[in-house]
């Protein structure tokens, strides 16, 4: 059961709204540095946050809640991806975190490298604490003592078909767990539904990604093909999609403390048995979720 749902929040006021579209205009002309994790500004996240509070609060109507309290110092939030590449959760997940703690508790998300290209939004994701996935950027955060986001299924989780849409998809990505335990922090895991409301995947075209050789040059193991707004059809790229108003709906579960010594980062049977754990508590409240229908194009109330 959840103990604390985030509250929402009143339409901020129109001077408050422009002051946002102001620091997302002064941002988008920053040099982005996705290494660096001082490019992270709490003062642009706490300019920008009301218009994503919009989105938040009155768009997705997003319900986030929480099994207990972030507890203070570093830990690893594993979340799995909702949707292809047009999907909120990342944004949601953070607002979340910000309303509780503040942007002034240090905070990253790992992010796939191709959005930083992006004009505009590469700063934007930048400023708010996305940084390049790599193990080392998340030992760097974890070593600041941030609490730090990270979705171990990449696109092989967002691009799930429809029809699997209820299933956490990590494939055999384990890095997460080794991490965690090197660095002896707590793994957080976050689950959510809806935004796989949002488009239709027919297939993730692993096997058409394999035969053009795109994880070797574009780092996509994927190829959707399915529907999705503005384009109408996806056709192998998973371009961000403009989703409809479906609810989102997210429960941060309890922390994971995995009782083990740094050295079982090396042990591939105590890996699997904590990656298993996770995935399961991940999975089981997935299943819960789903039974509830509070997410969607047409939530339960």
């Amino acid at each position: 059961m959840a103990a604390f749902v985030v509250p929402h929040e009143p339409v901020p006021p129109v001077d408050v709204l422009k002051d946002g579209l102001v620091a997302l205009a002064e941002k988008a002309r920053v040099k982005v540095r996705p290494n660096d994790l001082e490019a992270r500004d709490p003062r642009f996240i706490a300019r920008a946050m009301p218009l994503l509070g919009l989105l938040y609060d009155h768009y997705f109507r997003a319900e986030t809640e929480l099994e207990a309290p972030f507890a203070p110092g570093p830990a690893l939030v594993v979340g799995n991806h909702n949707a292809m590449t047009g999907t909120p959760d990342m944004f949601c997940h953070m607002l979340a975190f910000w309303r509780l703690y503040s942007p002034d508790r240090i905070s990253y998300g790992l992010m796939h490298d191709v959005p930083f290209r992006f004009p505009g939004a590469g700063a934007w994701l930048n400023g708010a604490g996305a940084i390049a996935a790599s193990p080392e950027n998340a030992a760097r955060a974890l070593d600041r003592g941030a609490a730090v986001l990270v979705f171990p299924g990449g696109d092989i989780d967002a691009c799930k078909p429809f029809s699997r849409r209820y299933e956490i998809e990590f494939g055999k990505r384990r890095g997460f767990v080794r991490t965690a335990l090197r660095h002896q922090v707590p793994i957080v895991p976050v689950v959510s539904v809806g935004a796989h409301h949002s488009l239709y995947i027919w297939t993730d075209g692993r096997r058409i990604a394999e035969a053009l050789r795109l994880p070797l040059l574009a780092r996509s193991n994927v190829a959707p093909l399915g529907v999705a707004l503005p384009w109408g059809l996806i056709a192998g790229i998973p371009l961000p999609h403009l989703p409809p108003p479906v609810k989102i709906h997210t429960r941060i579960l309890a922390p994971i403390h995995p009782d083990l010594p740094p050295s079982a980062a090396d042990d591939p049977e105590a890996v699997e048995a904590l990656f298993e754990r996770v995935r399961s508590a991940m999975q089981r409240t997935m299943n819960d979720l789903k039974q509830q229908g509070r997410h969607g194009l047409f939530p339960a109330s």
